[in-house]
C-alpha cells in the first residue's frame, strides 16, 4: 500500500499556532485518508474536513503535543474536499484541499430508494466472487471497502475491540472440511492478523479480553457410528488460541436419522453476546431455536423449537429457521427465514416474552412486497425510535422501516451478490460526522 501526500507541510510551531495538515489519501483504499498536523501551546487540537455542501466530520480532540496523526474515515468516493486544522480556542490553519478516488470495479453496484430515517453506519460486506467488506452510510454510499480472498466469503463484520480497524470471518465455501479465518486489517487495509479456524462457519462474536467467540461445526459420530455434524463454540484468542467452551452434543441427543448428508441437527448460524447473562445468545436454525448459553457452558432459556422455555398460542404462526436476531426487553426480534422449500415467504418477526406467565406471543410481523424466500442468512436491527432494519440477505435487500412499519429507504444489490450480517454503529472511531 502506497499513499499520495497531497498538501501541508509540518513545522515548528511557537505560542498556539498550528500548522496546515497534511493529508495522505490512501492508494488502495481511496475514500480513507490519514491527516497530520503539529500544535503549539497547550490547547486540544483537531481536523475539520469540509465537502462540497459544507462541514461533513471533525476528527476527536488531540491532547497538547507537537505532532498529531488522525484517521480520516466516512469520506465519500469520488469528492473534492477541504481540510483545516484547528485548536480548541479559536487558532486555525489555511483549509487545504484533497480528493478521494473513484470505487475500484470490484465493488458490485446497487441501487437505492427514499430516504433512510437514521443517522449512522453499517459494518457489512457484498458477497460476490470476489467478497467485499464494505462499510455503509445511513444513505448506502460506500465510504470504505476491502476486498477479500477471491473464493470466500465474508458473513461478519466487527470493529476491532479496540477501534484499529475490522475484523471479519472470511469463510470458505466448503465449510466442513476446509480452514477459514479470522482476519483483523488496519484502516488502511493492511491485514494485521489471520488466524486459521477449522470448520469455522456463519458467525462470531466479540469475547472477553480481546478474543472471539466462533461457531465451529463439530464433527462426531452418530447414533449408527457414522460421523454427524454438531456445533461448537471456540474461543479464538489474539495470539491464536482457540478454546471450544460449548457444543451441541452436551446439550442434545443427535437424531437418529442424522448424517454428514445433513449440513448438522442443529445448524448454529448466528451469535451474539449476553450482556445481562454474560455468555452468549446462539440462533439454531434447525432447531428454529434461539438459545441462552450461559458462561459455565449450559443452556438456560429456550425460545422457539419443540424444547421452548415459552409455551406459543396455538394460533401462532411459529418462527421456523431463523437467522440472526437482536434481543429487546421483553422480547426478540428476528428475522425468520421459515421454508422456501414449501413458498413460505420470509418475514421479520418479533416476540413479546411474558417471564411470568412464559408465553411468547407475535406482537409484530413484517413481509416484504414483492415477498422474498431467503434461503440463507437474514438479519434484522431495532433502533431506539422503534425503526427497523431488516436484511434480505440472499436477495441483496436492506429496507429500512419507519416504527409504523412503512419503508422510508430501501437497497438492492446487482444480480448475484448477497449481503450477509450487519452491525449498525452510530459513528465511526476517531471521527464525529457533521450533521
Amino acid at each position: 500500500m502506497t499513499r499520495r501526500l497531497l498538501c501541508g507541510a509540518l513545522f515548528a510551531l511557537v505560542g498556539c499556532a498550528v500548522s496546515d495538515p497534511g493529508i495522505a489519501v490512501d492508494d488502495d483504499i481511496t475514500t480513507f485518508a490519514v491527516a497530520t498536523w503539529s500544535a503549539g501551546g497547550d490547547v486540544r487540537s483537531r481536523v475539520e474536513v469540509d465537502g462540497p455542501d459544507g462541514p461533513w466530520l471533525v476528527t476527536d480532540w488531540e491532547a497538547p503535543e507537537a505532532i498529531h496523526s488522525a484517521n480520516l474515515l466516512g469520506l465519500l468516493p469520488g469528492t473534492e474536499w477541504t481540510a483545516r486544522a484547528v485548536t480548541e480556542d479559536g487558532e486555525s490553519s489555511n483549509d487545504i484541499p484533497f480528493s478521494t478516488g473513484a470505487l475500484p470495479p470490484e465493488v458490485p453496484g446497487f441501487s437505492t430508494t427514499g430516504t433512510p430515517g437514521w443517522e449512522g453506519y453499517l459494518l457489512t460486506a457484498f458477497i460476490g466472487d470476489p467478497s467485499v467488506v464494505v462499510i455503509l452510510d445511513e444513505a448506502g454510499r460506500v465510504v470504505w471497502y476491502r476486498q477479500a480472498k477471491t473464493g470466500e466469503r465474508v458473513l461478519r463484520v466487527r470493529l476491532r475491540p479496540d477501534g484499529s480497524g475490522l475484523r471479519y470471518a472470511e469463510i470458505e465455501p466448503v465449510e466442513i472440511t476446509e480452514k477459514s479465518a479470522l482476519i483483523e486489517v488496519d484502516w488502511g487495509g493492511q491485514e494485521t492478523s489471520r488466524i486459521g479456524v477449522d470448520k469455522f462457519h456463519h458467525d462470531f462474536a466479540d469475547a472477553e479480553g480481546g478474543g472471539a467467540a466462533c461457531l465451529v461445526t463439530d464433527i462426531r459420530p452418530g447414533r449408527s457410528g457414522a460421523d454427524v455434524l454438531g456445533d461448537s463454540i471456540v474461543i479464538v484468542e489474539e495470539d491464536g488460541t482457540q478454546t471450544p467452551v460449548w457444543s451441541s452434543w452436551d446439550v442434545w441427543d443427535v437424531p437418529a436419522d442424522s448424517s454428514m448428508e445433513k449440513h448438522s441437527w442443529t445448524h448454529a448460524n448466528a451469535i451474539d453476546n449476553d450482556p445481562v447473562g454474560g455468555g452468549y445468545w446462539l440462533g439454531l436454525r434447525d432447531l428454529s431455536t434461539i438459545a441462552q448459553v450461559l458462561p459455565d457452558g449450559s443452556v438456560g432459556t429456550l425460545i422457539g423449537g419443540d424444547d421452548s422455555s415459552y409455551a406459543f398460542p396455538e394460533s401462532t404462526d411459529l418462527p421456523k429457521f431463523q437467522h440472526q436476531f437482536q434481543m429487546l426487553e421483553g422480547g426478540v426480534l428476528m428475522f425468520d427465514d421459515r421454508d422456501p422449500t414449501t413458498g413460505e415467504d420470509s418475514r421479520l418477526l418479533e416476540l413479546n416474552l411474558d417471564d411470568s406467565a412464559m408465553t411468547a406471543t407475535a406482537a409484530w410481523t413484517w413481509h416484504h412486497d414483492p415477498t422474498f424466500s431467503i434461503y440463507a442468512l437474514g438479519d434484522v436491527d431495532r433502533a431506539a425510535d422503534g425503526s427497523t432494519l431488516g436484511v434480505y440477505s440472499s436477495a441483496g435487500v436492506i429496507v429500512d422501516l419507519s416504527p409504523e412499519g412503512e419503508v422510508r429507504w430501501e437497497l438492492g444489490t446487482e444480480l448475484a451478490v448477497g449481503i450477509p450480517y450487519v452491525v449498525r454503529l452510530s459513528e465511526l472511531p476517531g471521527v464525529q460526522r457533521v450533521r
